[in-house]
């Protein structure tokens, strides 16, 4: 039989021998290391304490593949208590055949090769693995120029989970080498990291905190993002979870013992305090209270220092503040998604003017696409671009009755395009997030009641700025505080139309502008 016929019938008799129920688990018998390959050569993903429980992936010679905190890689079989029956630890020596042709002396005196490094018994499981993923397993003896390796990681439920073959052959001066892979999928190292045993050192690389999460009661974790898939454990509410890469509606998420699976985004609440961004989609409906100084005021060349011509009108609100966001993780490092305000102010008491006052409502609607760039840093710092539509509405009561509309106000509306962007900062303490944001009006429509024009050919420019922070207050709950400032500068191409009642005396093109200030409080509940 061929080499890579016997290759193929070795590979499907492993896949088709049935796994057990449960991945086995082991102890760490001492601090040891978790390195991203096997080797002391390879880089460090973690630091493991003693008496830590594992989830054992693969064996290989002095090694084991495990996974542990969320992390997967190597750490030498001697650092772990293994079950009873399995204890034999592999020789750490590198172990050779000695063929025709090759010498059997070694070091420098030349002395002859030990007996038990000539012949067959010189090829055995203790053979130090130069790399994890690129590993010999035995040599054929009627061509000791073939390598074949065939490496298979246990996944869950015992299923085979990885797969790596390689058939290669060493040609002669001059040849053409042969080599026929299957690649392993794992992603044990770190982006950027380089193992083996040709490291240069003993390279520590820190791994990035990874976000945290809990449920909020028992649910079914998966072995793959489908619910009719096997279960690969039951998540419970007091047990932390790692997170991990998003698929659809789907979070890989593992626990601290090893466990790995699948679970609905939607079932997660995070706990904000890993480092690096939060790669769960996150949705939220906020509420909230508080007051608003409305100050409006208008600028007449020539006319006269009160109403209508110069003067500034001012009145505190009562606001009610009601709001959502949706945010999806986009690839690696991006979010994309959306978000919906509306602010209605109500004055209390109003403008006061020739001993009455006039009362008003006031809407703002704000709707924003949105798109982030997560910076990865361990406040999880992210920087958002924003565009959408603004629509603000200020409303007089009784605005055509002028013994209550004493100061003759018309009611106006402004309605622009919005370009801005933000900053946030999801763990500026382990419980408190701030958001700052900067949106401009470039140009705006503006319409105000018939016969009460200030002016003919009106337009608006503005800008609006925002600050928001977050305390975490419950799993799905926080406590939010925001203060807002908006400007919006209004200006006339030419004088009132004959038909307006406003009154103006000046001689020149009115000017006006709507300086709001809101603070406000609330809660926001998280999907």
């Amino acid at each position: 039989m061929s080499v890579k016929a016997l290759l193929v019938v070795i590979v499907l008799g492993m896949i088709a021998v049935p796994g057990s129920g449960r991945a086995e688990k082991v102890k760490t018998n001492q601090a040891t290391k978790l390195y991203s390959h096997a080797g002391e050569q390879a880089p460090v993903l973690l630091k493991v304490q003693s008496g830590k429980t594992m989830t054992v992936l693969a064996k290989d010679g002095r090694w084991i593949k495990v996974r542990v905190s969320g992390r997967t890689g190597w750490v030498p079989r001697s650092k772990v208590d293994l079950p009873e029956g399995d204890d034999e630890v592999a020789r750490n020596t590198r172990r050779r055949p000695f063929v025709d042709g090759r010498s059997t002396r070694r070091g420098f005196g030349g002395t002859g090769g030990p007996d038990d490094r000539v012949g067959a018994d010189a090829v055995g499981e203790g053979a130090d693995p130069k790399d994890a993923d690129d590993r010999t397993a035995n040599n054929d003896k009627d061509d000791p120029d073939v390598k074949v390796g065939v490496k298979i990681g246990v996944g869950k439920a015992g299923k085979p989970d990885k797969i790596a073959v390689k058939v290669g052959k060493k040609p002669a001066k001059g040849g053409d080498e042969e080599v026929v892979s299957v690649d392993d999928d794992d992603d044990t190292a770190p982006e950027g990291a380089q193992g083996g045993d040709g490291g240069g050192g003993d390279v520590e690389s820190a791994p990035p905190a990874r976000p945290m999460a809990h449920v909020a009661k028992a649910t079914r974790v998966y072995a793959k993002p489908d619910k009719e898939s096997d279960e690969a454990f039951t998540a419970d509410p007091k047990v932390a979870l790692f997170v991990g890469k998003t698929k659809g509606d789907w979070t890989k998420v593992s626990t601290d013992d090893g466990d790995a699976g699948y679970v609905l985004s939607s079932k997660l609440e995070l706990d904000d305090t890993g480092g690096g961004g939060d790669r769960v989609r996150m949705i939220d409906a906020r509420g909230r209270l508080g007051i608003t100084l409305v100050k409006q005021s208008l600028s007449t060349p020539g006319g006269m220092l009160v109403v209508p011509d110069n003067y500034a009108a001012s009145s505190s609100s009562l606001t009610i503040a009601l709001g959502g966001s949706a945010l999806y993780p986009y690839k690696e490092r991006y979010w994309v998604g959306g978000e919906l305000g509306y602010d209605y102010d109500k004055a209390v008491p109003g403008i006061n003017y020739m001993n009455s006052t006039t009362s008003f409502s006031y809407h703002v609607l704000n709707l924003r696409a949105v798109g982030g760039y997560d910076l990865q840093t361990a406040n999880g710092m992210t920087v958002y671009a924003r565009i959408g539509l603004h629509y603000d509405s200020f409303q007089v009561s009784d605005v055509a009755d002028f013994t209550k509309n004493t100061a003759k106000l018309p009611s106006q509306i402004i309605a622009a395009p919005l370009l801005g962007g933000g900053l946030g900062i999801a763990r500026l303490t382990p419980k408190l997030a701030l958001l700052a944001t900067l949106d401009f009006m470039p140009a705006g429509s503006v319409s105000q009641t018939k016969n009460l024009e200030d002016g003919t050919g009106p337009g608006a420019k503005g800008f609006f700025l925002g600050g928001r922070l977050t305390y975490h207050w419950k799993p799905k709950m926080d406590l939010q505080f925001t203060y807002d400032l908006s400007y919006e500068s209004i200006s006339f191409s030419g004088m009132p139309p004959a038909t307006s009642m406003r009154g103006h005396t000046g001689t020149g093109v009115s000017s006006g502008s709507d300086f709001n200030n809101a603070v406000s409080g609330g809660i926001s509940y998280t999907f």
